[in-house]
């Protein structure tokens, strides 16, 4: 069964055509980044947390399904927890955060609520490894004393991750990627100094003003309600370019603009 655990009371509106048609619809992860959720709340399903119905999206993120009908009933319905390991927060090295999973019942995509402090797929949080290259290449610290700093070993000769996050900076779909032909990156840094000039461009869309103090907030502005598909990523205002309903509820298609048709309209 789709939406409900055994032994529990069906929600409203979730028929049994709705969970067969789920069943068979194509899942597309989408990552939704909120401020609503802090790591406190996140780890070990704090009582604190905020209910499935606060979190819920407004609408689906992907086809722009309403959450709730005309009459009241539930299209977006919430579709259990699942854990992930974090680390980078803490020198206590590993976390454990739970994240809120949500299901169209007329797209059959799958929308998980992250912090904006999470990137989607990346065992390290955002926030500290942008910390931690603000540290190797602006003030120049060894990559062994910035490990220690996020809880790896102090008998460490060498951080890969370090160098790996330098140059996928701005590249990888999962690291500021979807920004990096706008702020000028096409292509890995290929040093430190070059690494230096596309994190300083990031860190400008996120109005840093220098201080290592501000670091965590400025990026968390740079994810601040954006969606995420694992190879780009879009305001949560916004329906995904070129992307329409096609009258069946659990279809999507693109269209591109021709010179006899413009494609889709405004939403």
């Amino acid at each position: 069964m789709v939406g409900f655990r055994k032994g529990e009371r069906r929600r409203p509106g979730l028929s049994l055509a709705d969970c067969a048609q789920t069943i068979a619809s194509p899942k597309l992860l989408i990552i939704l980044h909120s401020l609503a959720i802090s790591v406190e709340q996140l780890c070990a399903r704090n009582p604190g947390a905020p209910p499935c119905e606060k979190t819920r999206p407004r609408h689906c993120v992907l086809c722009g399904q309403a959450a709730r009908n005309a009459d009241g009933t539930l299209r977006v319905v919430g579709h259990g927890m699942y854990s992930r390991q974090v680390r980078g927060l803490t020198k206590d090295n590993w976390i454990v955060v739970w994240i809120q999973r949500f299901l169209c019942l007329s797209c059959g995509r799958t929308m998980s609520l992250l912090p904006d402090w999470l990137l989607p797929w990346r065992w390290y949080a955002g926030t500290a490894i942008i910390e931690a290259l603000f540290r190797h290449c602006i003030l120049r610290e060894s990559a062994v004393s910035i490990a220690v700093r996020l809880g790896r070993p102090d008998d460490s000769l060498e951080w890969k991750s370090l160098r790996r996050w330098r140059k996928q900076l701005l590249i990888s779909p999962t690291l500021w990627g979807w920004l990096g032909p706008r702020l000028g990156a096409t292509k890995p840094a290929a040093d430190k100094d070059e690494a230096k000039l596309y994190l300083n461009r990031l860190l400008a869309e996120g109005w840093h003003k220098g201080a290592i103090d501000e670091i965590r907030e400025a990026v968390r502005r740079t994810l601040r309600d954006l969606v995420h598909n694992r190879k780009s990523a879009w305001l949560l205002k916004r329906f995904l370019p070129g992307l329409f309903s096609t009258g069946s509820p659990a279809q999507s298609s693109r269209r591109l603009p021709t010179e006899k048709d413009s494609g889709p309209g405004p939403p």
